[in-house]
């Protein structure tokens, strides 16, 4: 309870004393009753305060919790649209990776059949070299024999 007086001793000794001595209109009476009075205004005034700063901090302490559940709920939002954003360019990627792929195939078959139709062709290079050797062999001993031939019919004309 509140401050006593120093020669205050016990309630329930002076109860009967201070009932009969302090009828409100002694002096001290009156001062105690102001004391009285006083402290229990500054009790109110303390409890007020007190409330008071209870209360703001429990809205400061309940701000912080709201603004960390929609922080909370924000990233929440950007994982998902993370997770989203990157299964659509998984899954782009993949179609490019598959494009990709059939391009090099289209490319190796490309190669294959190149790399068929040059090997037949120097085939045919060599055929036609080997024709053009006979070829010359046989020009040269169509000389020789024309040359021969020519030496032949001039001896017989003299």
């Amino acid at each position: 309870g509140p401050p006593r007086p120093e020669n205050y001793s016990s309630a329930t000794s002076t109860e009967h004393k201070e009932q009969s001595t302090m009828n409100g209109t002694t002096p001290a009476a009156l001062n105690v009753r102001r004391s009285i009075d006083r402290q229990r205004k500054e009790q109110r005034a303390v409890s007020s305060i007190l409330s008071g700063v209870g209360l703001a901090l429990l809205l400061i302490i309940a701000g912080f919790a709201s603004l960390s559940a929609f922080g909370g709920y924000v990233l929440w939002k950007q994982i998902q649209n993370q997770s989203v954003t990157l299964g659509v360019m998984e899954q782009r990627i993949n179609k490019e990776l598959a494009l990709l792929q059939a391009r090099d195939a289209e490319l190796a078959s490309g190669l294959d059949s190149a790399g068929a139709q040059l090997a037949k062709q120097l085939s045919t290079v060599e055929q036609i070299k080997s024709q053009v050797n006979r070829n010359d062999k046989d020009i040269s001993t169509l000389r020789q024999r024309l040359s021969m031939l020519e030496g032949d019919s001039g001896d017989r004309r003299r």
